[in-house]
Protein backbone atom coordinates (compact mmCIF):
# COMPACT_ATOMS: atom_id res chain seq x y z
CA UNK A 1 0.00 0.00 0.00
CA UNK A 2 1.06 3.10 -0.79
CA UNK A 3 1.99 5.37 2.09
CA UNK A 4 1.80 9.30 1.68
CA UNK A 5 4.00 11.30 4.01
CA UNK A 6 2.76 14.80 4.72
CA UNK A 7 2.52 16.88 8.20
CA UNK A 8 -0.81 16.91 8.98
CA UNK A 9 -2.13 19.61 10.83
CA UNK A 10 -2.95 18.96 14.62
CA UNK A 11 -5.84 17.21 15.24
CA UNK A 12 -5.70 15.19 11.98
CA UNK A 13 -5.03 11.34 12.15
CA UNK A 14 -5.49 10.68 8.23
CA UNK A 15 -5.19 12.70 4.88
CA UNK A 16 -8.96 11.74 4.37
CA UNK A 17 -9.79 13.72 7.31
CA UNK A 18 -7.88 16.71 6.12
CA UNK A 19 -8.89 16.46 2.61
CA UNK A 20 -12.82 16.35 4.13
CA UNK A 21 -11.92 19.41 6.88
CA UNK A 22 -10.33 21.84 3.88
CA UNK A 23 -13.30 20.64 1.95
CA UNK A 24 -15.59 22.09 4.41
CA UNK A 25 -14.01 24.90 4.82
CA UNK A 26 -13.41 26.03 1.31
CA UNK A 27 -17.43 25.50 0.92
CA UNK A 28 -17.74 27.60 3.93
CA UNK A 29 -15.36 30.70 2.70
CA UNK A 30 -15.28 30.20 -1.05
CA UNK A 31 -16.62 34.15 -1.08
CA UNK A 32 -13.35 35.62 -0.07
CA UNK A 33 -10.82 33.82 -2.34
CA UNK A 34 -13.09 33.83 -5.57
CA UNK A 35 -13.56 37.54 -4.89
CA UNK A 36 -12.27 39.64 -7.85
CA UNK A 37 -10.43 42.88 -6.65
CA UNK A 38 -11.04 44.48 -9.93
CA UNK A 39 -14.75 44.38 -9.44
CA UNK A 40 -14.75 44.88 -5.89
CA UNK A 41 -16.78 48.62 -6.10
CA UNK A 42 -19.02 47.69 -8.90
CA UNK A 43 -20.57 44.32 -7.34
CA UNK A 44 -20.27 45.80 -3.77
CA UNK A 45 -18.10 43.28 -2.17
CA UNK A 46 -17.57 45.12 0.98
CA UNK A 47 -20.98 46.15 1.85
CA UNK A 48 -21.80 42.37 1.86
CA UNK A 49 -19.78 41.67 4.65
CA UNK A 50 -21.41 41.61 8.22
CA UNK A 51 -21.55 44.82 9.30
CA UNK A 52 -19.39 44.38 12.62
CA UNK A 53 -16.66 43.33 9.61
CA UNK A 54 -17.00 46.10 8.22
CA UNK A 55 -16.36 48.34 11.29
CA UNK A 56 -13.70 46.74 12.74
CA UNK A 57 -11.86 46.46 9.37
CA UNK A 58 -12.25 50.13 8.37
CA UNK A 59 -10.21 51.31 11.66
CA UNK A 60 -7.16 48.73 11.48
CA UNK A 61 -4.08 49.90 10.58
CA UNK A 62 -2.10 48.41 7.56
CA UNK A 63 0.36 46.92 9.92
CA UNK A 64 -2.54 45.18 11.65
CA UNK A 65 -3.39 43.64 8.50
CA UNK A 66 -0.52 42.85 7.36
CA UNK A 67 0.22 41.10 10.75
CA UNK A 68 -3.61 39.32 10.36
CA UNK A 69 -2.44 37.68 6.74
CA UNK A 70 0.99 36.92 7.87
CA UNK A 71 1.13 35.49 11.41
CA UNK A 72 -2.50 35.42 12.27
CA UNK A 73 -2.72 37.79 14.46
CA UNK A 74 -5.92 39.24 15.73
CA UNK A 75 -6.95 42.17 18.25
CA UNK A 76 -9.70 40.21 20.92
CA UNK A 77 -11.84 43.51 19.46
CA UNK A 78 -12.36 41.70 16.33
CA UNK A 79 -15.68 40.12 15.63
CA UNK A 80 -15.95 36.41 16.43
CA UNK A 81 -16.67 35.29 13.32
CA UNK A 82 -13.68 37.41 11.86
CA UNK A 83 -11.48 35.48 14.45
CA UNK A 84 -12.62 32.53 13.57
CA UNK A 85 -12.35 32.95 10.12
CA UNK A 86 -8.82 33.74 10.79
CA UNK A 87 -7.83 30.89 13.19
CA UNK A 88 -9.56 28.43 10.49
CA UNK A 89 -7.50 29.77 7.78
CA UNK A 90 -4.35 28.87 9.75
CA UNK A 91 -5.48 26.35 11.69
CA UNK A 92 -5.46 24.42 8.45
CA UNK A 93 -2.23 24.87 6.61
CA UNK A 94 0.03 22.09 6.28
CA UNK A 95 2.88 22.52 7.89
CA UNK A 96 5.12 20.64 5.07
CA UNK A 97 7.99 19.59 7.26
CA UNK A 98 9.75 17.13 5.65
CA UNK A 99 13.79 15.97 4.53
CA UNK A 100 16.68 18.43 5.46
CA UNK A 101 18.19 18.26 2.29
CA UNK A 102 21.91 19.97 2.56
CA UNK A 103 23.24 22.58 0.94
CA UNK A 104 25.37 25.23 0.73
CA UNK A 105 23.54 28.73 0.85
CA UNK A 106 24.06 30.81 -2.59
CA UNK A 107 26.30 33.01 -0.75
CA UNK A 108 28.91 30.21 -0.66
CA UNK A 109 28.04 28.82 -4.18
CA UNK A 110 31.12 30.30 -5.92
CA UNK A 111 33.20 28.60 -3.68
CA UNK A 112 32.02 25.46 -4.43
CA UNK A 113 31.38 22.95 -7.41
CA UNK A 114 28.34 25.47 -8.18
CA UNK A 115 30.50 27.85 -9.73
CA UNK A 116 30.68 26.24 -13.01
CA UNK A 117 27.07 26.60 -13.30
CA UNK A 118 26.06 29.96 -12.16
CA UNK A 119 25.57 31.76 -15.33
CA UNK A 120 22.18 33.19 -15.74
CA UNK A 121 21.45 32.15 -12.12
CA UNK A 122 20.18 34.42 -9.64
CA UNK A 123 20.60 34.28 -5.91
CA UNK A 124 17.10 32.92 -5.96
CA UNK A 125 17.81 30.53 -8.53
CA UNK A 126 21.25 29.05 -7.03
CA UNK A 127 19.61 27.60 -4.16
CA UNK A 128 16.43 26.11 -5.78
CA UNK A 129 18.77 24.35 -8.17
CA UNK A 130 21.14 23.66 -5.47
CA UNK A 131 18.29 21.98 -3.19
CA UNK A 132 16.36 20.49 -5.98
CA UNK A 133 19.28 18.94 -7.37
CA UNK A 134 20.70 17.31 -4.31
CA UNK A 135 16.70 15.92 -3.84
CA UNK A 136 16.29 14.14 -7.65
CA UNK A 137 20.02 12.96 -7.11
CA UNK A 138 19.03 11.21 -3.81
CA UNK A 139 15.88 9.91 -4.97
CA UNK A 140 17.45 9.08 -8.31
CA UNK A 141 19.71 6.91 -6.32
CA UNK A 142 17.23 5.35 -4.32
CA UNK A 143 14.89 4.16 -7.10
CA UNK A 144 17.86 3.30 -9.20
CA UNK A 145 17.35 5.58 -11.72
CA UNK A 146 19.95 5.54 -14.86
CA UNK A 147 18.17 8.50 -16.40
CA UNK A 148 16.60 11.80 -14.90
CA UNK A 149 13.91 13.96 -17.78
CA UNK A 150 13.44 17.06 -16.84
CA UNK A 151 10.56 19.24 -17.91
CA UNK A 152 9.86 22.11 -18.96
CA UNK A 153 13.56 22.72 -18.65
CA UNK A 154 13.76 25.83 -19.69
CA UNK A 155 17.13 27.37 -20.01
CA UNK A 156 18.65 24.31 -18.39
CA UNK A 157 19.97 25.27 -15.00
CA UNK A 158 18.66 21.88 -13.60
CA UNK A 159 19.77 19.85 -16.14
CA UNK A 160 23.20 21.10 -16.32
CA UNK A 161 23.74 20.32 -12.87
CA UNK A 162 22.34 17.00 -12.48
CA UNK A 163 24.31 16.07 -15.84
CA UNK A 164 27.93 17.36 -14.86
CA UNK A 165 27.90 17.89 -11.67
CA UNK A 166 28.93 15.02 -9.16
CA UNK A 167 26.07 13.87 -9.78
CA UNK A 168 26.97 12.93 -13.19
CA UNK A 169 23.34 11.24 -13.80
CA UNK A 170 21.93 11.02 -17.48
CA UNK A 171 19.47 13.54 -18.17
CA UNK A 172 17.11 14.48 -21.04
CA UNK A 173 15.92 18.03 -21.14
CA UNK A 174 13.09 18.76 -22.28
CA UNK A 175 10.93 21.97 -23.13
CA UNK A 176 7.99 23.19 -25.49
CA UNK A 177 9.92 26.49 -27.31
CA UNK A 178 13.19 25.77 -29.29
CA UNK A 179 14.18 29.41 -28.35
CA UNK A 180 15.11 28.03 -24.71
CA UNK A 181 16.33 25.14 -26.28
CA UNK A 182 18.92 26.43 -28.39
CA UNK A 183 19.72 29.03 -25.15
CA UNK A 184 20.09 25.99 -23.29
CA UNK A 185 22.80 24.16 -25.47
CA UNK A 186 24.42 27.52 -25.84
CA UNK A 187 25.09 27.41 -22.13
CA UNK A 188 25.78 24.10 -21.95
CA UNK A 189 28.61 24.41 -24.66
CA UNK A 190 29.74 27.22 -22.15
CA UNK A 191 29.72 25.45 -19.22
CA UNK A 192 31.69 22.90 -21.16
CA UNK A 193 34.30 24.75 -21.20
CA UNK A 194 34.76 26.10 -18.17
CA UNK A 195 35.02 22.94 -16.55
CA UNK A 196 37.53 21.46 -19.33
CA UNK A 197 39.87 24.28 -18.24
CA UNK A 198 42.44 24.87 -16.10
CA UNK A 199 40.67 26.04 -12.65
CA UNK A 200 38.48 22.89 -12.84
CA UNK A 201 41.35 20.95 -12.98
CA UNK A 202 43.05 22.94 -10.08
CA UNK A 203 39.77 21.84 -8.15
CA UNK A 204 40.35 17.85 -9.08
CA UNK A 205 37.75 17.72 -11.85
CA UNK A 206 38.67 15.77 -14.44
CA UNK A 207 36.46 15.63 -17.61
CA UNK A 208 36.34 12.46 -19.38
CA UNK A 209 35.71 11.71 -23.02
CA UNK A 210 31.78 11.44 -24.13
CA UNK A 211 30.88 12.83 -20.47
CA UNK A 212 29.18 16.09 -22.82
CA UNK A 213 26.37 13.16 -23.85
CA UNK A 214 24.72 13.13 -20.76
CA UNK A 215 22.72 16.16 -21.31
CA UNK A 216 20.42 16.01 -24.45
CA UNK A 217 18.10 18.17 -25.41
CA UNK A 218 14.69 18.05 -27.26
CA UNK A 219 11.27 20.21 -28.29
CA UNK A 220 8.69 18.51 -27.01
CA UNK A 221 4.72 20.06 -26.31
CA UNK A 222 3.68 18.12 -22.81
CA UNK A 223 0.12 18.29 -21.78
CA UNK A 224 -2.42 16.89 -19.74
CA UNK A 225 -3.60 15.31 -23.32
CA UNK A 226 0.06 14.81 -24.83
CA UNK A 227 1.85 12.73 -22.61
CA UNK A 228 2.64 9.18 -24.42
CA UNK A 229 5.25 10.96 -26.23
CA UNK A 230 6.79 12.15 -23.04
CA UNK A 231 6.49 9.06 -21.84
CA UNK A 232 7.69 6.62 -24.95
CA UNK A 233 10.90 8.89 -25.26
CA UNK A 234 11.66 8.66 -21.95
CA UNK A 235 11.19 4.79 -21.84
CA UNK A 236 13.64 4.49 -25.33
CA UNK A 237 15.94 6.70 -23.80
CA UNK A 238 16.49 5.00 -20.20
CA UNK A 239 16.97 1.81 -22.57
CA UNK A 240 15.38 -0.90 -20.23
CA UNK A 241 16.27 1.02 -17.34
CA UNK A 242 14.90 3.12 -14.65
CA UNK A 243 13.74 6.55 -15.06
CA UNK A 244 12.50 9.19 -13.01
CA UNK A 245 10.80 12.69 -14.27
CA UNK A 246 11.45 16.15 -12.32
CA UNK A 247 10.74 19.60 -12.67
CA UNK A 248 11.26 22.94 -11.33
CA UNK A 249 9.06 25.37 -11.68
CA UNK A 250 6.38 23.39 -13.65
CA UNK A 251 4.03 26.28 -14.78
CA UNK A 252 0.12 25.88 -14.25
CA UNK A 253 -1.20 22.38 -15.99
CA UNK A 254 2.35 21.39 -16.74
CA UNK A 255 3.36 19.99 -13.43
CA UNK A 256 -0.42 18.00 -13.34
CA UNK A 257 0.71 16.73 -16.76
CA UNK A 258 4.03 15.73 -15.28
CA UNK A 259 2.30 13.74 -12.63
CA UNK A 260 -0.31 12.08 -15.03
CA UNK A 261 3.12 10.49 -17.36
CA UNK A 262 4.16 9.17 -13.51
CA UNK A 263 1.11 7.69 -13.53
CA UNK A 264 0.64 6.49 -16.97
CA UNK A 265 4.09 5.30 -17.58
CA UNK A 266 6.53 2.86 -15.73
CA UNK A 267 8.38 5.73 -14.31
CA UNK A 268 9.87 5.14 -11.00
CA UNK A 269 9.67 8.33 -9.49
CA UNK A 270 9.12 11.94 -9.82
CA UNK A 271 9.76 15.05 -7.81
CA UNK A 272 8.46 18.34 -9.17
CA UNK A 273 7.79 21.78 -8.09
CA UNK A 274 4.88 22.95 -9.10
CA UNK A 275 4.31 26.60 -9.75
CA UNK A 276 1.40 29.26 -11.67
CA UNK A 277 -1.12 27.88 -9.81
CA UNK A 278 -3.57 30.83 -11.85
CA UNK A 279 -2.60 28.29 -14.67
CA UNK A 280 -4.31 25.56 -13.68
CA UNK A 281 -7.31 24.33 -15.80
CA UNK A 282 -10.29 22.96 -14.02
CA UNK A 283 -13.04 19.95 -15.52
CA UNK A 284 -15.41 20.92 -17.93
CA UNK A 285 -17.71 18.25 -19.10
CA UNK A 286 -15.41 15.51 -19.02
CA UNK A 287 -12.15 17.24 -20.61
CA UNK A 288 -9.07 16.64 -19.39
CA UNK A 289 -7.74 19.18 -16.60
CA UNK A 290 -5.46 20.32 -13.95
CA UNK A 291 -7.49 19.71 -11.38
CA UNK A 292 -9.05 17.73 -9.73
CA UNK A 293 -7.08 14.90 -10.22
CA UNK A 294 -7.70 12.44 -7.42
CA UNK A 295 -10.73 10.47 -6.55
CA UNK A 296 -11.23 12.41 -2.82
CA UNK A 297 -11.32 15.84 -5.16
CA UNK A 298 -13.71 14.73 -7.33
CA UNK A 299 -16.51 17.13 -8.02
CA UNK A 300 -14.97 20.15 -6.20
CA UNK A 301 -14.16 23.39 -8.66
CA UNK A 302 -11.94 25.90 -6.86
CA UNK A 303 -12.48 28.94 -9.59
CA UNK A 304 -10.27 31.05 -11.35
CA UNK A 305 -10.00 33.90 -8.95
CA UNK A 306 -9.18 31.13 -6.51
CA UNK A 307 -6.23 29.38 -8.03
CA UNK A 308 -5.15 33.10 -8.64
CA UNK A 309 -5.31 33.35 -4.76
CA UNK A 310 -3.41 29.85 -3.74
CA UNK A 311 -0.20 32.31 -5.76
CA UNK A 312 -0.73 34.88 -2.90
CA UNK A 313 2.58 34.71 -0.63
CA UNK A 314 1.14 36.33 2.81
CA UNK A 315 4.38 35.01 4.51
CA UNK A 316 6.33 37.80 2.75
CA UNK A 317 3.78 40.52 3.81
CA UNK A 318 5.87 41.50 7.37
CA UNK A 319 9.05 41.20 5.66
CA UNK A 320 8.14 43.69 2.88
CA UNK A 321 5.80 46.36 4.18
CA UNK A 322 6.38 48.76 1.31
CA UNK A 323 6.19 46.19 -1.55
CA UNK A 324 2.75 45.31 0.79
CA UNK A 325 1.21 48.82 1.09
CA UNK A 326 2.05 49.36 -3.04
CA UNK A 327 -0.14 46.17 -3.89
CA UNK A 328 -2.86 47.45 -2.04
CA UNK A 329 -2.49 51.15 -3.96
CA UNK A 330 -2.64 49.29 -7.19
CA UNK A 331 -5.48 47.50 -6.36
CA UNK A 332 -7.48 49.97 -5.06
CA UNK A 333 -6.85 52.03 -8.55
CA UNK A 334 -7.70 49.37 -10.90
CA UNK A 335 -10.66 47.94 -8.94
CA UNK A 336 -11.56 52.31 -9.19
CA UNK A 337 -10.84 52.38 -12.96
CA UNK A 338 -13.10 49.81 -13.75
CA UNK A 339 -15.60 51.31 -11.81
CA UNK A 340 -15.54 54.38 -13.68
CA UNK A 341 -15.75 52.50 -16.75
CA UNK A 342 -18.55 50.92 -15.78
CA UNK A 343 -20.35 53.85 -14.57
CA UNK A 344 -19.78 55.79 -17.69
CA UNK A 345 -21.31 52.93 -19.92
CA UNK A 346 -17.73 51.49 -21.27
CA UNK A 347 -17.83 48.08 -19.93
CA UNK A 348 -20.75 45.82 -18.87
CA UNK A 349 -21.16 45.56 -15.40
CA UNK A 350 -21.35 41.52 -16.09
CA UNK A 351 -18.39 41.41 -18.51
CA UNK A 352 -14.99 40.57 -18.15
CA UNK A 353 -13.15 43.76 -16.91
CA UNK A 354 -10.20 44.29 -19.56
CA UNK A 355 -6.62 43.32 -18.27
CA UNK A 356 -4.31 46.11 -17.81
CA UNK A 357 -1.14 44.61 -16.06
CA UNK A 358 1.86 46.88 -14.79
CA UNK A 359 1.52 50.08 -15.36
CA UNK A 360 5.35 51.44 -15.38
CA UNK A 361 6.81 54.52 -14.28
CA UNK A 362 7.55 55.81 -18.11
CA UNK A 363 4.06 54.88 -19.20
CA UNK A 364 2.50 57.52 -15.26
CA UNK A 365 4.87 59.83 -16.52
CA UNK A 366 3.96 59.95 -20.08
CA UNK A 367 0.10 60.06 -18.88
CA UNK A 368 0.74 63.09 -16.09
CA UNK A 369 -1.57 65.73 -15.73
CA UNK A 370 -1.83 68.98 -13.59
CA UNK A 371 -5.05 69.17 -12.22
CA UNK A 372 -6.54 71.20 -8.99
CA UNK A 373 -6.37 68.46 -6.65
CA UNK A 374 -4.82 66.36 -3.75
CA UNK A 375 -1.53 63.88 -4.78
CA UNK A 376 -3.07 61.33 -4.56
CA UNK A 377 -6.46 61.96 -6.84
CA UNK A 378 -3.93 63.69 -9.14
CA UNK A 379 -2.19 59.76 -9.01
CA UNK A 380 -5.39 58.33 -9.69
CA UNK A 381 -6.44 60.61 -12.59
CA UNK A 382 -3.00 59.72 -13.56
CA UNK A 383 -3.10 56.20 -13.44
CA UNK A 384 -6.45 56.28 -15.50
CA UNK A 385 -5.09 57.99 -18.62
CA UNK A 386 -1.90 55.69 -18.35
CA UNK A 387 -3.97 52.86 -18.16
CA UNK A 388 -6.48 53.54 -20.60
CA UNK A 389 -3.73 54.04 -23.37
CA UNK A 390 -1.96 51.04 -22.45
CA UNK A 391 -5.31 49.37 -23.26
CA UNK A 392 -5.48 51.11 -26.30
CA UNK A 393 -9.42 52.32 -25.61
CA UNK A 394 -10.55 55.04 -27.26
CA UNK A 395 -12.59 56.71 -24.42
CA UNK A 396 -10.80 59.16 -22.12
CA UNK A 397 -12.66 60.50 -19.08
CA UNK A 398 -12.43 64.62 -17.95
CA UNK A 399 -9.45 64.73 -14.90
CA UNK A 400 -12.96 66.28 -12.81
CA UNK A 401 -14.51 62.65 -13.43
CA UNK A 402 -11.96 60.55 -12.35
CA UNK A 403 -11.33 63.06 -9.04
CA UNK A 404 -14.88 63.24 -8.30
CA UNK A 405 -14.44 58.87 -8.50
CA UNK A 406 -11.91 59.16 -6.34
CA UNK A 407 -13.84 61.32 -3.95
CA UNK A 408 -17.00 58.99 -4.15
CA UNK A 409 -14.76 56.40 -2.44
CA UNK A 410 -12.97 58.23 -0.14
CA UNK A 411 -12.12 55.42 2.56
CA UNK A 412 -11.86 52.74 -0.99
CA UNK A 413 -8.31 52.14 -0.63
CA UNK A 414 -8.54 50.63 3.41
CA UNK A 415 -11.69 48.86 2.48
CA UNK A 416 -9.70 47.31 -0.15
CA UNK A 417 -6.82 46.76 1.46
CA UNK A 418 -8.73 44.54 4.53
CA UNK A 419 -10.68 42.88 1.75
CA UNK A 420 -7.23 41.70 -0.04
CA UNK A 421 -6.14 40.36 3.49
CA UNK A 422 -9.15 38.06 3.53
CA UNK A 423 -8.82 37.09 0.49
CA UNK A 424 -5.31 36.58 0.50
CA UNK A 425 -5.45 34.62 3.81
CA UNK A 426 -7.32 31.94 2.00
CA UNK A 427 -4.20 31.58 -0.27
CA UNK A 428 -2.72 28.67 1.59
CA UNK A 429 -6.21 26.37 1.95
CA UNK A 430 -6.61 26.78 -2.19
CA UNK A 431 -2.55 25.54 -2.38
CA UNK A 432 -3.48 22.68 0.32
CA UNK A 433 -6.52 21.67 -1.63
CA UNK A 434 -4.10 21.23 -5.06
CA UNK A 435 -1.41 19.74 -2.43
CA UNK A 436 -3.53 17.44 -1.24
CA UNK A 437 -5.21 16.49 -4.71
CA UNK A 438 -2.12 15.88 -5.86
CA UNK A 439 -0.79 13.88 -3.14
CA UNK A 440 -3.56 11.48 -3.38
CA UNK A 441 -4.09 10.83 -6.77
CA UNK A 442 -0.49 9.90 -6.94
CA UNK A 443 -0.95 7.24 -3.94
CA UNK A 444 -4.16 6.19 -5.53
CA UNK A 445 -2.00 5.13 -9.07
CA UNK A 446 1.48 4.82 -7.68
CA UNK A 447 1.04 1.11 -6.91
CA UNK A 448 2.68 -1.62 -5.18
CA UNK A 449 4.59 -0.22 -1.77
CA UNK A 450 5.20 3.14 -2.97
CA UNK A 451 5.49 6.50 -1.20
CA UNK A 452 4.52 9.94 -1.65
CA UNK A 453 5.57 12.99 0.18
CA UNK A 454 5.05 16.38 -0.09
CA UNK A 455 7.15 18.93 1.90
CA UNK A 456 8.62 22.98 1.79
CA UNK A 457 12.12 22.13 0.17
CA UNK A 458 12.81 26.19 -0.50
CA UNK A 459 12.18 29.07 2.14
CA UNK A 460 8.98 30.63 1.55
CA UNK A 461 9.92 34.76 1.77
CA UNK A 462 12.26 34.04 -0.99
CA UNK A 463 10.38 31.35 -3.36
CA UNK A 464 6.71 31.33 -2.29
CA UNK A 465 6.27 28.28 -4.59
CA UNK A 466 8.06 25.86 -2.44
CA UNK A 467 6.40 22.58 -2.01
CA UNK A 468 8.05 19.85 -3.76
CA UNK A 469 6.06 16.42 -5.03
CA UNK A 470 7.73 13.69 -4.78
CA UNK A 471 6.78 10.16 -5.75
CA UNK A 472 8.71 6.47 -5.51
CA UNK A 473 7.01 3.20 -7.05
CA UNK A 474 7.79 0.27 -4.57
CA UNK A 475 10.03 -2.79 -5.82
CA UNK A 476 7.08 -4.55 -6.53
CA UNK A 477 5.68 -2.06 -8.90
Amino acid sequence: MTQIDIQLPDGFGTIAEYAAEIKRAFAKYSSFPNMHIVDFFVTGFWQQLPADWQEYLEQVEVTGLVAMASTGQVDASAPESLRSYVKDMFRLRLNYQGPLIAAAAAADSEQGELWYFLEGMNPKKRVEVQLLSQLVSTVAKESQCSLVVDVGAGQGYLSRVLAYSSYSLPVLAIDSSPKQQRGAESMQRRTIKRLQGSRAAQHGFKWEAGRAQQLQHTVMHVGLDRTGELAATAHSRAAGGRWMLCGLHACGDLSSAVLKTFVESDAAAVAVVPCCYNHISETRQGTAAGFPLSREMHGIRLGQNALKTACQATSRWDSCPEATLAAFRRNHFRALLHYLMVAHGQVAPDAMAPAVGKVTNTELQAAKVSVDASSDEIAFTTYVLAALTKLNHAWRPTAEQCVECYREHGTGLQQIAAAWTLKSLAGPLVECMLVVDRAMYLAEHCRGSGRVSAFALFDPVTSPRNVVLVAQRGDNA
